[in-house]
């Protein structure tokens, strides 16, 4: 793998691939949205006369994003946008890129997974510059929970025409999440595919990892403190979510909302597998904060540890950020101070934003 950027712009001949009517009308009012001056959406200023910057992850998925990425780039070119193209070279190169143009940019495309959109997100928080998320990874959370389009064609009319959203931006030992963290059994499994990952993975490349979890995890004791107060002391596993969505259609988070200034803190108490799969089947019903033995708050701040019953830290527990190994346990979880803009199709009703007013003194982004 290497890293390498390079610059497009609107070609004639690029546009020839599509039938005159349709190329007429659509890259007419592409460009209108885009070409060259500035938009308002939703009081904030954008201004397309700095570059889009994409930024690419060759290894996100199982390759069949890649293939999208030409018509991409071609509905680009046409719309008459200044696109300048980074391919990452490995894990932090899109934070490093995305710190690199946050001063230089009108927005910064992420062609990758939800590991590659942590990365830039954690390079623009607080920055004025948004970010479009397109779905082009294995599970694509934030992708699905802001309703992007598959197709690179509607990519590009977001780009031109979409609503920017403030997201809140979590901590978690010094570094950045934006979707949720797992401790305990997920954790596990993420640390068992990232062990034998050795290149594009799929769906079904998860598959061993969490068989194996399921018949040898041995489910930790935790102590889990939300906003100062002792919550959880008991063997089971934890979340912290931004976002409702996790894998296979589970919604842990139900409630979650990505810009209502709080986290979404779910633990389920669990000593053994058949526990383990009732949880699952109540929250694929998206009943289970009703439950006696889930704990479902919304905090500003939590701590996460192993310890056994004499109080004494136990051994550390794995843990997962936004679908990538994360840090061992004690965690410590907290809001950043700043936001990262997020560019979502137009006109969503079922957008998952919340109704809460934002904290008057609390500064999202300093790039302004």
């Amino acid at each position: 793998m290497y890293s390498r950027t390079h610059r497009t712009g609107y070609t004639p001949e690029a546009g020839r691939i599509l039938a005159p009517g349709l190329r007429i009308a659509y890259y007419t009012r592409l460009r209108r949205d885009c070409n060259g001056r500035r938009q308002q959406r939703e009081g904030i200023t954008l201004d397309f006369s700095k570059p889009v910057h994409l930024i690419v992850n060759p290894r996100s998925g199982y390759g069949s994003g890649q293939y999208r990425l030409g018509d991409f780039r071609t509905a680009a070119r046409g719309a008459g946008v200044d696109l300048v193209e980074y391919t990452t070279a490995g894990p932090g190169d899109a934070a490093d890129r995305a710190r690199q143009v946050r001063r230089d940019a009108s927005a910064v495309v992420v062609w990758g997974g939800d590991g590659t959109a942590n990365e830039v997100a954690s390079g623009l928080t607080g920055s004025a510059v948004p970010m479009l998320a397109c779905p082009v990874g294995t599970e694509n959370l934030l992708a699905k929970e802001l309703a992007m389009p598959g197709s690179p064609r509607r990519l590009v009319e977001v780009l031109g025409s979409g609503r920017i959203v403030a997201c809140d931006v979590g901590i978690v030992n010094d570094r950045v999440f934006l979707l949720l963290i797992g401790v305990g059994f997920d954790g596990e499994v993420v640390r068992r595919l990232a062990a034998k990952r050795g290149g594009h993975i799929s769906h079904l490349s998860y598959f061993w990892p969490l068989w194996r979890t399921f018949w040898e995890h041995d489910f930790p004791r935790l102590h889990v403190t939300a906003d100062g107060e002792t919550v959880f002391d008991d063997f089971g596993l934890a979340f912290v979510g931004n976002i409702s969505r996790y894998a296979v259609g589970l919604r842990i988070c139900r409630d979650a909302a990505i810009d209502d200034g709080l986290l979404d803190l779910v633990v389920f108490s669990c000593r053994e597998q058949t526990r383990l799969m009732l949880h699952a089947a109540w929250t694929l019903l998206r009943r289970h904060p009703l439950k006696g033995d889930v704990i479902y708050r919304r905090v500003r701040a939590a701590r996460i540890e192993a310890r056994r019953p004499d109080g004494q830290t136990d051994r550390p527990v794995c843990t997962q950020v936004d679908g990538d190994v994360g840090p061992d346990t004690p965690l410590e979880i907290r809001l950043a101070s700043g936001r990262v803009r997020l560019l979502v199709p137009p006109g969503r009703p079922d957008a998952p934003m919340s109704t809460t007013t934002a904290d008057p003194t609390r500064k999202d982004f300093d790039d302004v």
